[in-house]
């Protein structure tokens, strides 16, 4: 199953979808995917046939604005190379919303999201934005969220490949197994794994992030629009 969080052009507020077929299709059981997540694959599963079945709404996927697909009550683990850091809540955004300015370069990967009995029972895209001095500025969570059967099948896990252009220039490759210790090694709702090291970014750079099952993004380093 693949889910989005958006921007109901209906209500305006935030809305949990099922993506199906290149549309985003509102879920009309609930918009609470963390309660969703721990109530279990059964549960989603019906939240998702209700959504394909009789949405509240339908909205193309590129005319959606996407958010988040949740915000953790507690920070997220994020690991990168041989740096471990817990990022506030407070600093977690969509793919939509821009990325802060003084972001000088960026760490790409993998964040496995926790129901309440499976540590890894969903998994989105994370993109952490350093400052020059590699503090952490900014996370950004999405666009999708994929449940654990779509990447893991008998056991057989499918790695995610990610890569970064700005341009036609490629900055980086790298790839995160689902099933890494690193997600299942402590606490925290979501924890993310970062394998790629965009190197040094511009103010205005057009950073494209392409991602496989979960997704992608383009965004211009440093807007907010």
């Amino acid at each position: 199953m693949d889910w989005v969080t958006y921007l109901s052009p209906s209500g305006g507020g935030a809305r949990l979808g099922a993506l199906e077929d290149g549309d985003v299709l509102g879920c009309p059981v609930t918009d609470d995917l963390a309660a969703l997540l721990d109530a279990g694959p059964e549960a989603m599963a019906e939240a998702y046939s209700r959504a394909v079945d009789d949405p509240v709404e339908i909205i193309v996927e590129p005319e959606a604005r996407i958010c988040a697909p949740l915000v953790p009550d507690d920070p997220v683990r994020a690991r990168f190379g041989d740096t471990e850091a817990e990022i506030v809540p407070d600093l977690v955004r969509g793919v939509d919303d821009g990325v802060v300015s003084g972001a000088r370069t960026a760490r790409i990967g993998m964040a496995a999201v926790s129901g309440a009995k499976d540590p890894t029972a969903a998994y989105t895209l994370a993109c952490l934005w350093l400052d020059g001095a590699g503090e952490p500025l900014q996370l950004t969570l999405g666009p999708d969220l994929v449940t654990r059967d779509e990447l893991v099948d008998d056991g057989d896990e499918i790695v995610q490949e990610f890569d970064a252009f700005v341009g036609d220039d490629l900055l980086g490759h790298g790839g995160v197994r689902p099933g890494d210790a690193w997600f299942t090694s402590g606490p925290g709702r979501v924890r993310a794994l970062l394998c790629l090291d965009t190197g040094p970014l511009e103010p205005d750079d057009e950073l494209n992030v392409y991602a496989g099952t979960l997704g992608g993004f383009e965004v211009r380093v440093g807007s907010l629009v």
